[in-house]
């Protein structure tokens, strides 16, 4: 009978410990870092334009769509668009040094003015923050180059320079 009374004893002894267990509560916290981030993407580029017709020089080549652009950002933003010279570079023997980046105009997809290109920043769109699915975000760009007959035949080249801003 020994033996039985002292596992009783044992167990009235460890339940009695449990009913006097603490529970503690408590807080963890940090600190994490966003900021701000912009992203541009083209897309559905346009390549070589060849003038080949007296139209092409009496009109100049209109292209629409030319490109499509999306923007992810997690701030209101601004594009702005500029050409890198004030002249489009002669690529062939002949062409002409002095055709100006003017000859090349740009706008977005559906509206009726192109900006005439040049080496001072011109706003070609302003958005809202969000993914390139958010709208606005993602747009055309039409592309209309017309330099007459002034210049002689060859192959040109320009560059453009695209900036995404905080707006």
């Amino acid at each position: 009978m020994k033996h039985t009374c002292i596992v009783i004893l044992l167990c009235l002894f460890s339940q009695a410990a449990f009913a006097q267990a603490k529970s503690f509560n408590g807080t963890a916290s940090g600190t994490i870092s966003v900021f701000s981030v912009m992203s541009l993407n083209f897309t559905n580029l346009t390549g070589v334009i060849s003038f080949n017709t007296p139209d092409d020089y009496f009109s100049g080549i209109t292209m629409n769509n030319a490109a499509t652009i999306s923007v992810k950002s997690n701030v209101n933003w601004q594009l702005s668009v500029s050409a890198q010279s004030a002249f489009f570079m002669p690529m062939s023997q002949g062409a002409s040094t002095d055709m100006p980046a003017s000859v090349l105009g740009i706008r977005r997809n559906g509206t009726t003015t192109y900006m005439q290109m040049n080496t001072a920043s011109q706003t070609l769109k302003t958005g809202n923050k969000g993914a390139a699915t958010a709208t606005g975000n993602t747009f055309d760009i039409d592309t209309r180059i017309n330099p007459g007959f002034g210049y002689s035949g060859g192959s040109y080249n320009i560059g453009v320079l695209f900036t995404l801003s905080q707006q």
